[in-house]
């Protein structure tokens, strides 16, 4: 049986299976992507909740991550983004 393939999530910082966890990515005009598993690129994972979302903009950890300054990253658009991944997973109601 293999083993589940781990992430740390970015806000809380608590280890969790990948599967889990929502994967934000950079893409290369500057833009964020949410919950694109396979998209290319460095990429960074959150719990599926919005306090864990919170506390990564507020540490300021995106820049960090995708290992590149994001000036056109609006946290009101990540959170409309975010909530509209969870939505689509069932996670929150729509």
């Amino acid at each position: 049986m293999a083993r589940p393939v781990l992430r740390t999530c970015v806000g809380c910082r608590r280890i969790r299976e990948q599967r889990t966890l929502v994967r934000i990515t950079a893409d290369p005009s500057g833009g964020v992507r949410v919950d694109t598993p396979k998209a290319p690129g460095r990429g960074a994972y959150l719990c599926a909740s919005l306090p864990c979302l919170e506390k990564a903009w507020h540490r300021r950890v995106f820049p960090r991550a995708f290992r590149r300054a994001l000036p056109g990253l609006d946290e009101v658009a990540l959170r409309e983004r975010f909530e509209a991944a969870l939505q689509r997973r069932g996670i929150i109601a729509a």
